[in-house]
């Protein structure tokens, strides 16, 4: 027995042979309610997810690459943001490439966490360049807590 779509305005309106299973939902679709290249049916919460999931690896790939240019001017002796001519100063905690002081900001935080007698305030320092200054909840959460 053939596989039929299950995403019509109701499960068995749309009787067409399946292409491809969701992702994201797990159902059946049709070449009418669904990109085969991409596995995502045409729910708009199943695009919302495969959206927001492109710009994460987007995001990352950027990253990669701005870092590996990083350490590339880094073997040169000199700052890590692409454009920059200056010397090094301070490596970021993050991706540990070398930058000058105009690319590279210093962070203080503190927070409370839990211990089996009491409550404890942690203070934390880190140094973060302009690339990795979005990640600082992420590294204070993985860190110290």
């Amino acid at each position: 027995m053939a596989l039929h779509c299950e995403k019509g305005l109701l499960p068995i309106s749309c009787r067409k042979e399946v292409i491809e299973q969701c992702v994201y939902c797990s159902k059946h679709f049709c070449l009418k309610h669904g990109h085969i290249d991409k596995a995502v049916c045409k729910s708009p919460t199943c695009l919302r997810k495969y959206k927001k999931d492109r710009a994460i690896a987007d995001r990352a790939a950027w990253e990669d690459e701005q870092h590996q240019i990083g350490f590339n001017k880094n073997s040169a002796g000199l700052c890590g943001q692409p454009k920059c001519r200056n010397s090094l100063y301070v490596v970021c905690s993050h991706c540990e490439v070398s930058y000058c002081p105009e690319h590279v900001s210093r962070f203080s935080f503190s927070f409370r966490t839990h211990t089996r007698r009491n409550v404890t305030r942690v203070k934390g320092d880190i140094t973060l360049c302009e690339i990795c200054k979005p990640r600082l909840v992420e590294y204070r959460r993985d860190r110290f807590e």
